[in-house]
Parts: structure tokens; C-alpha cells; sequence
């Protein structure tokens, strides 16, 4: 939705994961808006590969996806062009991967490089994967991983909003550790929308605080279809449940 005041949008699109439960929820992905998957559990991960194809799928552009924290893998994204129906050499060769090892390197990539990859490849959307994997080493002092990661949004933000791409941030790590409070306010602040995944006995608790709504949703096996399966469409609408991983 266009706020009264601003500049409408060239092209507005909107991204939806093909999961009927979480669409109805989520509402889907925007363009020129920052989105937070605020995870405890490694879901998160497996969404990005979902969404990451199905944006590829949708709009027929490009994806640039800064990895933060070695998340993701090809056999993955191969596995969802299967299920979905795509040529997974064509979803592929459409992924740009920047990956990162340290701070100073994913700082690097987003405050150097990053404006300049979204103009070379016009891409429909930006994943950046665990990014406070990095600012989280014992050898960096908590202050300059506060400042670093403040630099990092701000230029996500801009880059996004400059340029409508939809941009997607994940803050879980392979040891599932949380950031300090004050590195996840920062996340929040500048994150124009932001869904909450909580692992429960029941399943995975995906909550949006800004608007107070909230589902209980159970990931099922690859081998095991749905019912929502059988009213998908074409293109595998509500036809993607993805497992929860390891």
C-alpha cells in the first residue's frame, strides 16, 4: 500500500512464498521494503531458497543474495526448481552469491558493492542471510559491531528503496545464537516489515508484532503431499511446503 505523500513506485511487485497459511498471513514481499525474518530455528533458511526461486519464477529477473553465514546451498534451490516444475540451470544462473567470511568482508559487500551489483543485474529482490552471524565474533569489540551493522542496514535500506528492490534479511546463525538486544533493535529499526519464526512443540510460531497476528505452522517432509496441493496452480501455488531442517 502507497503512503499518502510519497513518490508512487515505478513497479511494485510483491512476493508470496506459495504457502497458503503464510501468504494469508504475511501478505507477501514488497518492493522498496526491507523485510526481517526474525528466526530461531533454521526454517529461515529454508524459506529464503523458496522465496529466492519463486521471485526468479515470478518476475522473470534477477536475485542478488549476500551470504553472511555460509546458508546457502544449491542442491536446495535445485530440489525447488524440481518440485515446482523450473529449469534449474536457468534459476540458477539468474542467483548472484556474494559471499562473506568476516565482518569487514560483508561490510565490504554491502557498503561497497552492493549498489553496484543491483545496477549491473537490475534484480527483483536482495536476500542478505544471517547477517549478524558476523558481528557476533568474540574478537570484535561490541561497539564497532553495532556501528558496522547500523552502516550495513542503512545502505540495505537506501539501495532498496532507491532501486524497489524487495529485500529480504535473515538474523539466524548455524548455532542458532541470538543477537544481543541491542543488535536486534537495530535490525528492527530498520526493517520495514518483520515476521517472527519461534520454534513450539506444536510446530512454528510465525507471528508479525507490528500488526499482532500470528499463526501456528507445521512444515511437512518433501515425500509427503498436501491437501492444498491439490487445488494448487501451475506454478505450484500452495503447492511448496518446505520441511523444518535440522
Amino acid at each position: 500500500m502507497q503512503i499518502v505523500g510519497e513518490e508512487p513506485l515505478l513497479h511494485e511487485m510483491v512476493l508470496e512464498t506459495s504457502i497458503l497459511q503464510l501468504d494469508e498471513l504475511i501478505g507477501g514481499f514488497r518492493s522498496a521494503q526491507v523485510a526481517l525474518l526474525d528466526s530461531d530455528n533454521s526454517y529461515a533458511s529454508s524459506l529464503l531458497h523458496l522465496l529466492c526461486v519463486r521471485a526468479i519464477s515470478q518476475f522473470d529477473e534477477e536475485v542478488v543474495w549476500i551470504d553472511g553465514g555460509n546458508a546457502i546451498d544449491p542442491y536446495a534451490i535445485s530440489s525447488l526448481c524440481k518440485r515446482l516444475r523450473l529449469n534449474k540451470r536457468d534459476i540458477l544462473s539468474r542467483v548472484n552469491v556474494s559471499r562473506a567470511f568476516t565482518a569487514y568482508q560483508l561490510v565490504t559487500l554491502i557498503d561497497e558493492k552492493l549498489e553496484e551489483q543491483v545496477e549491473r543485474s537490475s534484480p527483483c529482490a536482495v536476500i542478505v542471510s544471517s547477517i549478524t552471524e558476523m558481528f557476533l565474533d568474540k574478537d570484535m569489540k561490541w561497539m564497532e559491531s553495532h556501528q558496522l551493522l547500523r552502516r550495513c542496514l542503512e545502505n540495505i535500506s537506501r539501495v532498496t528503496k532507491e532501486h524497489e528492490t524487495i529485500s529480504i534479511l535473515t538474523n539466524n546463525t548455524h548455532q542458532q545464537v541470538r543477537p544481543s538486544p541491542k543488535l536486534a533493535t537495530l535490525l528492527y529499526e530498520h526493517s520495514d516489515q518483520i515476521v517472527q519464526m519461534r520454534t513450539r512443540r506444536d510446530g512454528l510460531l510465525f507471528r508479525l508484532p507490528r500488526a499482532e497476528r500470528e499463526i501456528v505452522f507445521l512444515p511437512v517432509p518433501w515425500n509427503q503431499a498436501t491437501l492444498d496441493e491439490f487445488r494448487g496452480d501451475s506454478d505450484g501455488k500452495n503447492g511448496a511446503y518446505i520441511p523444518l531442517g535440522p
